[in-house]
């Protein structure tokens, strides 16, 4: 109830009395309306005693200054009158309707005449009666003016209440109601004036102290009844109560308010709300001992004053006071306690840092005096009740809350006493036993005397049964914490009070924790103290389940940070719960926090498991540990997905555990069967996936362990526990259909450092000091075994021997705790509980079959089983995440050579195929959202639309956006699946995408035991039928992965399979056998319809953002690529199939059309009449692909690697041609257009130019020499758009039109050859010496330059012409000039015989294993000197070749010696105008003064030489090398002297076999026979040659050991051919140089090093080639990440891949890696330069001035000017 205020408060102020200004009838009539201004007070003339008497008497107006006078005057008068004198007086003056002051005045007169006379002691009864009926009446309980001199005069009649005999009750009632009367005003927020406030305070106290003084006397106290005496102690009390129940902030509040009162009474619009009272003049106030002080005293809480009186009053009677009376006094006393309560410090050994406040020592002292009394049983008794909640705590929450937490805060300073007497006298005692003395009398002691009266207070609380009260606050903190709210109004006080209450509690604890922390000898508490402090906390701990955020979460403990918590409760019981777990408590500290798990976040829940384990409470080593592990399993959300922290942890734990009694089943089995009844009874409840991944790989592992230690004793069958495991694992693995649905994204509070929020939040210190332990400074000693137990008032507390170790630092909030094991912390993300059994699963499987365990029948039967299961449940699991697991497991098996099965791990991707489609589809980590790719448009450069792909509908928009990511923060998709496909036209989010599942790199689920190990007896395939029992069904494998492709609605599986299927295919021998043939055709067919008819991924429902089915169909040419090694399980229209849908992929986008032009590449050599029959579509698909540079590199190396291949083209029409001509001529067109600039790289630029020349000139040539000049005007058209806007065209263009004039009308070789006929004509026919030719001259005509000699031998003449593209010799004779036969002078006998014998010189071919060394010899004299005249005629009487030349040695293949071998390849023909067009000026016009002699011969020879020098092709140096099984070091693959029977046959194919010695036709790439071996390989044809250094033919000496001449050539070519035996993959930098730029790497597609030397057609028909890049090169072969050809195409196709990859790599060393934008110059465009140096060093010719008429043909008529 609100404080009542004051009788008079509502009073108007009235003028002061003043007897000179009004009269007293006036004065009786009452108060006036309006007081009158107050006159100035003249002084009065003195008066004798007798005229103030009746001036004061009635009917006298009494005077106020004549009754200060005769108060004054009676204090120092003698004698004095009667009593009677003074009795009409009195009664006009203290009558209660006269004013104050003249009261005040009366109370004056009666206490001067009281204390003067000292006659109040002879007073009788009635006398006295009737003076003090004076002071009863209607007055005012309590007025600031007439208090104090009331209390005088009725302390002076009574003489301090000695005599009151007979009126003892009224004297305690009148004292009780002034007290009263004074206190009332203090509970008021309205009482305005600090010195009345002050004034009230001075009042009550000194009432209050008369009371006491009165309740002391004991003669009084005798004739007062008992009932009186506690009826005052009872008004005291509710007096206090009244106190109490004001806020502790009641003072603030009340200044504030009279603040505000103040501002309102100083507006002039505002009305006072408390009339102004009457103050006392100060000439009143007669006696100076009572006169107040001039400044008024801070005010005080009305609690504070009360309490004192209380506590005054409440000693002075504690004597006399019955027992029954302590059932009222200590529930005030500890609501007191409770309300003054302050922190407590901490304990100490010494004096206390801080003292406790006066009131708060006063009440613990008064409590401490009770306990320590008499009736210390009673007391305990009702401290007992008062410690839990009353059952009318409702009718008084705060009452009630306060008395019970004063009862608990004087529990826990007695606590604090017997903590305090136990660390002194510990101290003590280690003081006295250092300061023994020589004789072994303790020394003195030096002790401070606080210290002595700690270990023996003389007030210690005694005979009281304080050891039972360990379970009573026990059971207090259960009531309390078990207590609802049964009054909604006061919950939320009584939630607050019962924190207070509690927080008592737990500062027991944090002393009892403090006082343990500081012993020495780091002694453990015993059994009872750990229950009794153990149980305790852990109901403490039970009141965090009912708090809650205000947003209605839970609360989460901030263990890390206890001083963050909202409340002083909850932080004190955050620090009790943050301590060090090596305390011994029962139950374990982890047990409680596991049971407030949910209030936990996952970091601090996480711990738990950790500390456990490594105190041993999780392993055998503990009794309870099984218990502990059940506890742990059976807590509610511990291992939920919302907390993958703890999960992790617990997971950690449990796998340490169970791995460290694998081989003790007694432990092993217990605990394996409990996590299998917490797995199926979280399965059959349908709970949440919680079981997580090592539960379900330990139940894989026992099945496994079981299976192979299995008993005779044990159930088989059905029964028995490994099949009840794997029916479990089957099951599980097979999902549910909530399973099918995505993950949500499970943002859990429990998963972020951050606390809860409150209102309240900590300010307090950050480090509390219960969180770090004291370190002593003293050594450990021998305790006092006497001295009383620490927790004798919660239990028997007494120190033992324990096992537990407390080594461990105490908890200092440290963000991370130690691991079990090495794992790392999982993501938030778990897996879910059909992933966790399949990667049991595939556990059991890699055991039974790729250990040793697989060579038990009863284990492979298991495996078998086991992989028949994956296979089902891969198209009819229904957990899309379970089958992606089974998926990421079945597509890394691998076959080796002998079939054998294994998981492939290190080598899984080392192509980076798998990676490379993942990105297409943005599933590689860091890819950027973006735009996709678009299907090649139009173009810069190409100005023709694509046809449309067959599946696309009209209006249909190609795919944009390169698939944007789906954000996990987006929530999952619904738990039903949609059973229709959406309408037309709903909106996108319709239907949400799934998150991503997978992405590279791959972070398996699983682990696979022996990996890369192949199996002892599983098998792929059994060659020989019987031999093997254990053989796994491939063709069921390939039917799911063909349901898959057909029928797949889930874009995460399917294109998991798109994306790994071509690398699995790469290992043909895990699909062999008839029915796996049968499959890869069916697949074949799935795919090509599915791509043909667009209905490939037609099925995936939802689409990630940014995909449709384009990008499905795109990965999936990747597949039809591979499946072409397959192509024997193909017929004839099956392999047209093929190749149409790789054509009909060129209308996709431009992955896909790269990924087709690479497939149709491979198509070109594997099948070759499919592709003669779509050879035309293909191009005319290419000339409509609207490209760009980046795509145009492939298509040209495409158009190589078919013009390479006669086969295919050579029934081409002259409009296919031109096709092929119109894509290399629409690059140059590109490359030369003003302002274009390569888009990616200047390198590929140059290297495109280069291909487009080389392609026309390949395919040129491809075309028969009589259709070849059909074909000219259209290319010069074309060549000359490339340059329109220039004046000349540029130089590789004229080198373009010189190699055409040199090919169109003969097939002749670039450069002449040394034949016989010429060694016998250029040589004269005389003995005597003399020049070759007679006459020479030579003119420059167009770029060419023509020489013609005339020889010495008669009539015969030699034409030499020099042009850019090549050098042309015409040996000829002048039939002119007769032949002079025998007889006449200088006879020419030679010219006809050498005429008829020319042809019949061919070089022999010999095998190198039938010649000898004179053979050798006789075959180089032959080739090198000029045969004399007498040989002529035998050799020309010879006939035909008798001995035909031997078949090639298997090894090292014909060997090629003497003339030109291109001779030898090819049918040279011929054409009139070849001759015409070499003897011509073309490409200039006419004869014009350029074309002229040359004057100067001896300029002549300097220049043929350097031009003569200059290769008339392109020259190419690549390396081969082998690495045999096993070698990984560059110095062995180099000391290799041989390879196996395929590298053989490889380079059979890949050259022509060539002698070195003497060697002048082909390029020798550097080579010297006698430092490289006599023989290399080669390959040439008209535009280049390849000399090939390989490593096996170059000889090893012992002079260099170091294969320092090998390197001098392999390591210094850009290009390397690597036949890779290893078994392993080849690094890129294993041949330490400089110039690393492109490894072509072929190996095995199957593994298998003990194969790598035999000759079996089976394991070498196929091969794997892989094309390794320096960094920074882009890609530019029609290789991407791998191909599989054949043996028989393998050479070819290798080849042409080295001469592309030598033009890239030459480029890109000559631009700097691709840094500087420096063109490359040819070798015809050097000839070119230097033709054209020359002619611009030459002098220009005098030329006539032009005459008119007939006279102006002068010039050209004088053909002397020009020849």
């Amino acid at each position: 109830m609100p404080p009542q205020q004051d009788a008079d408060n509502n009073t108007r102020s009235r003028p002061r009395a003043n007897t000179t200004t009004f009269t007293f009838p006036s004065w009786r009539r009452g108060r006036p309306e309006a007081a009158p201004p107050v006159p100035t007070i003249l002084p009065a003339p003195s008066l004798s005693f007798e005229a103030l008497i009746e001036a004061l008497k009635p009917p006298a107006v009494p005077s106020l200054s004549h009754a200060r006078s005769l108060a004054n005057l009676l204090a120092t008068q003698t004698p004095l009158p009667r009593p009677t004198v003074l009795n009409p007086v009195l009664a006009a003056l203290c009558g209660k309707d006269t004013p104050p002051a003249l009261q005040v005045a009366g109370f004056d007169i009666m206490t001067a005449y009281w204390e003067n006379s000292g006659t109040a002691t002879n007073l009788g009864t009635a006398d006295r009666l009737s003076y003090f009926s004076l002071f009863l009446g209607a007055y005012t309980a309590w007025s600031s003016e007439i208090w104090e001199a009331r209390f005088r005069a009725l302390r002076a009649l009574t003489s301090s209440g000695a005599e009151a005999v007979g009126m003892e009750s009224q004297v305690l009632d009148l004292l009780m109601s002034w007290i009263k009367g004074a206190f009332e005003g203090l509970l008021s927020y309205e009482l305005v004036d600090p010195a009345e406030r002050a004034e009230r305070q001075r009042s009550i106290e000194a009432l209050a102290a008369s009371v006491t003084s009165i309740a002391e006397n004991v003669e009084i106290v005798a004739r007062i009844p008992e009932e009186q005496l506690a009826a005052v102690l009872q008004f005291y009390a509710d007096l206090v109560e009244r106190a109490l129940d004001l806020p502790t902030n009641f003072t603030t509040q009340a200044a504030l308010s009279s603040n505000q009162s103040t501002d309102t009474r100083g507006s002039p619009a505002s009305t006072p709300s408390r009339p102004s009272t009457h103050r006392r003049h100060p000439s009143s106030l007669s006696i100076p001992a009572m006169n107040p002080p001039p400044a008024p005293p801070p005010p005080k809480h009305p609690a504070d004053l009360m309490v004192t009186v209380y506590i005054n009053h409440l000693n002075s009677q504690l004597k006399t006071s019955a027992p029954s009376h302590l059932k009222l006094i200590l529930p005030l006393l500890f609501r007191a306690l409770a309300f003054y309560a302050s922190p407590l410090p901490r304990l100490s050994i010494t004096s206390e840092a801080q003292t406790s406040p006066p009131l708060e020592k006063k009440l613990t002292d008064t409590i401490t005096s009770l306990f320590g009394g008499p009736f210390a049983t009673s007391c305990g008794i009702i401290l007992k009740r008062h410690l839990s909640p009353p059952q009318n705590i409702n009718e008084n929450v705060r009452a009630s809350i306060q008395v019970s937490t004063g009862a608990h805060r004087s529990f826990r300073n007695f606590v604090r006493q017997r903590l305090h007497i136990r660390i002194a006298r510990a101290f003590i005692n280690r003081e006295s036993s250092v300061n023994y003395g020589p004789s072994g009398a303790p020394g003195h002691i030096d002790m401070e005397r606080d210290v002595m009266e700690r270990a023996w207070p003389k007030d210690d609380v005694q005979g009281w049964d304080a050891d039972r009260l360990g379970n009573t606050i026990c059971r207090s903190v259960e009531a309390w914490t078990d207590l609802a709210n049964l009054n909604p109004i006061d919950s939320d006080e009584l939630n607050v009070g019962r924190e207070k209450i509690l927080d008592e509690v737990a500062g027991i604890l944090k002393d009892v924790f403090q006082e343990l922390d500081m012993r020495d000898d780091d002694t453990p508490m015993d059994d009872e103290a750990a229950s009794a402090v153990g149980e305790t906390l852990y109901r403490l701990a039970t009141y965090i389940h009912s708090v809650k955020n205000p947003d209605g979460t839970p609360f989460l403990i901030p263990l890390s940070q206890p001083t963050s918590a909202p409340t002083p409760f909850l932080r004190t019981l955050t620090s009790l719960l943050a301590r060090d777990h090596a305390t011994y408590l029962n139950p374990l500290l982890s047990t409680t926090l596991l049971y407030v798990a949910d209030h936990l976040t996952d970091a601090d829940t996480a711990k738990l498991p950790t500390v456990m384990f490594e105190q041993h409470d999780l392993s055998p080593t503990s009794p309870e540990w099984l218990s502990n592990w059940e506890n742990i399993m059976s807590t509610s959300d511990l291992l939920s997905q919302v907390r993958p922290l703890t999960r992790t942890a617990a997971m950690n734990a449990l796998e340490a555990v169970y791995e460290s009694m694998k081989d003790m089943p007694g432990y092993r089995m217990p605990l394996a069967d409990l996590v299998f009844q917490f797995c199926g009874r979280q399965v059959a409840e349908e709970k949440e996936d919680s079981e997580g991944e090592v539960m379900w790989r330990i139940l894989g592992e026992e099945v496994v362990l079981r299976s192979v230690d299995r008993q005779d004793t044990e159930p088989s069958g059905e029964n028995s526990v490994v099949e009840e495991y794997m029916t479990l694992l089957t099951m599980v693995a097979a999902g549910t259909n909530e399973d099918d649905a995505d993950d949500d994204d499970t943002a859990s509070v429990y998963t972020v450092e951050t606390h809860s929020p409150s209102p309240l939040t900590s300010t307090g210190p950050s480090n509390s000091p219960t969180l770090s332990r004291i370190q002593s400074d003293y050594p450990n000693k021998d305790k006092d075994t006497n001295l009383p137990s620490v927790m004798s008032l919660l239990s028997s507390l007494t120190t033992g021997p324990s096992s537990r170790s407390q080594s461990l630092q105490p908890h200092e909030h440290e963000d991370q705790s130690p691991e079990v094991s090495n794992a790392p912390p999982t993501e938030s993300t778990t897996l879910p509980r059909a992933v966790g059994a399949v990667i049991a699963l595939v556990g059991i499987f890699s055991q039974l079959a790729f250990t040793p365990h697989a060579l038990t029948k009863e284990n492979l039967d298991l495996a078998v089983r086991i992989y028949d299961t994956f296979i089902t449940l891969m198209v009819k699991g229904k957990s899309s995440r379970a089958r992606l697991t089974i998926l990421q497991f079945m597509m890394r098996t691998r076959a080796d050579r002998d079939h054998r099965m294994y998981f492939v791990d290190a080598a899984y991707d080392p192509d980076g195929c798998f990676s490379a489609l993942a990105s297409l589809i943005d599933r590689s980590a860091g890819a950027k959202e973006g735009p996709r790719e678009e299907p090649i448009g139009d173009s810069d450069f190409l100005r023709k639309a694509r046809a449309r792909f067959p599946q696309e509908r009209d209006g249909r928009r190609v795919s944009r956006g390169r698939g944007t990511r789906v954000s996990h923060s987006e929530s999952s998709r619904s738990r039903s699946r949609a059973t229709r496909p959406p309408l037309r036209g709903m909106s996108a989010h319709a239907a949400k995408p799934r998150d991503p599942t997978w992405q590279v790199p791959e972070s398996l689920p699983f682990m696979v035991f022996n990996a890369d190990t192949p199996s002892e007896g599983l098998m792929s395939y059994d060659p020989v039928r019987g031999e093997h029992e254990h053989v796994l069904q491939l063709s069921d494998y390939l039917t799911a992965l063909v349901k898959i492709l057909d029928q797949e609605k889930n874009w995460e599986i399917l294109s998991y399979v798109l994306c790994q299927l071509p690398v699995q295919l790469a290992n043909k021998h895990l699909f062999c056998g008839p029915k796996c043939r049968e499959l890869l055709a069916k697949l074949l067919t799935t795919l090509c319809t599915g791509l043909i008819n667009g209905e490939l991924a037609s099925e995936v429902d939802r689409w990630p953002q940014g995909l449709k089915t384009r990008d499905a169909q795109g990965l999936a040419y990747h597949t039809v690529s591979v499946l072409i090694s397959y192509r024997r399980c193909f017929d004839g229209r099956q392999q047209h199939i093929l190749v149409e849908v790789l054509q009909a992929g060129l209308n996709g986008q431009p992955s896909a059309i790269k990924c087709c032009l690479h497939g149709l590449s491979l198509a070109a050599f594997e099948l070759q009449s499919s592709m003669k029959k779509y050879l035309t579509r293909i191009l005319e698909k290419l000339s409509q692909i609207m490209s760009n540079p980046e795509m145009a590199v492939h298509i040209l190396s495409f158009l190589v690697l078919v013009g390479s291949l006669r086969e295919l083209h050579y029934n081409f029409t002259e409009g296919d041609f031109k096709m092929v001509f119109g894509l290399a001529l629409q690059y140059l067109q590109h490359y030369n257009r003003p302002g274009s600039s390569p888009t990616t790289s200047w390198a590929l630029s140059q290297h495109l130019r280069l291909v487009s020349y080389y392609t026309i000139y390949s395919w040129f040539l491809a075309v028969k020499l009589p259709d070849r000049p059909q074909h000219i005007p259209y290319i010069t058209r074309q060549l000359l758009l490339a340059n329109e806007g220039k004046e000349e065209v540029d130089e590789p263009t004229e080198v373009c039109f010189d190699w055409l004039a040199r090919y169109t009308y003969a097939s002749a070789d670039p450069r002449p050859a040394s034949s016989l006929l010429s060694e016998i004509v250029m040589n004269p026919t005389t003995s005597a010496p003399s020049e070759v030719a007679v006459t020479e001259k030579t003119w420059i005509m167009g770029n060419a330059f023509i020489t013609i000699r005339t020889l010495a031998r008669l009539g015969w003449i030699e034409i030499l012409s020099r042009r850019p593209s090549g050098y042309t010799k015409f040996l000829c004779r002048v039939e002119n000039v007769p032949m002079v036969g025998t007889g006449d002078v200088d006879p020419d006998m030679m010219s006809v015989p050498a005429s008829l014998i020319m042809e019949r010189g061919p070089a022999e071919i010999e095998a190198p294993a039938t010649r000898d060394a004179s053979d050798e010899s006789v075959t180089q004299a032959m080739a090198n000197e000029n045969l004399p005249e007498d040989k002529v005629r035998d050799i020309f009487k010879a006939g035909e070749v008798e001995n035909p030349p031997p078949k090639p040695d298997p090894f090292t293949g014909y060997v090629w010696s003497g003339s030109a071998p291109s001779q030898r390849r090819k049918h040279v023909a011929l054409d009139p105008s070849f001759c015409a067009l070499h003897l011509s000026p073309y490409p200039k016009a006419g004869l014009s003064p350029e074309n002229h002699m040359i004057v100067d011969p001896a300029l002549l020879p300097a220049l043929f030489r350097s031009l003569d020098r200059m290769p008339v092709i392109d020259t190419h140096k690549v390396g081969i090398m082998y690495v045999a099984p096993g070698q990984t070091d560059e110095l062995q693959i180099l000391r290799n002297m041989h390879g196996s029977p395929a590298y053989t046959r490889f380079l059979e194919g890949i050259g022509r076999l060539i002698h070195l010695r003497g060697q002048v036709d082909v390029y020798a790439g550097g080579l010297d026979p006698d430092d490289d071996g006599e023989y290399a390989y080669a390959w040439w044809d008209d535009i280049g040659q390849i000399l090939f250094h390989t490593a096996t033919m170059m000889p090893t000496t012992d002079s260099d050991l170091q294969c320092v001449n090998k390197k001098k050539h392999i390591g210094n070519d850009y290009v390397r051919i690597v036949w890779n035996d290893s078994g392993m993959p080849y690094r890129f930098d294993t041949l330490q140089t400089q110039f690393q730029f492109v490894n072509i790497v072929i190996e095995p597609h199957s593994l298998g090093a003990i194969a790598a030397f035999s000759n079996n057609i089976h394991e070498n028909e196929y091969f794997k080639v892989t094309v390794q890049r320096a960094p920074g090169m882009i890609d530019f072969t029609p290789i991407s990440e791998f191909k599989l050809i054949s043996a028989e195409n393998l050479p070819p196709f290798v080849r042409q891949l080295s001469l592309l990859a030598d033009w890239f790599a030459s480029i890109f060393r000559h631009t700097e890696h691709d840094t500087v934008r420096e063109e490359v110059i040819t070798n015809w465009r050097s000839r070119l330069q230097a033709i054209q140096r020359f002619r611009e060093k030459m002098p220009k010719p005098d030329v006539p001035e032009p005459a008119e008429g007939i006279f102006a043909q002068e010039a050209h008529r004088d053909f002397t000017i020009s020849f």
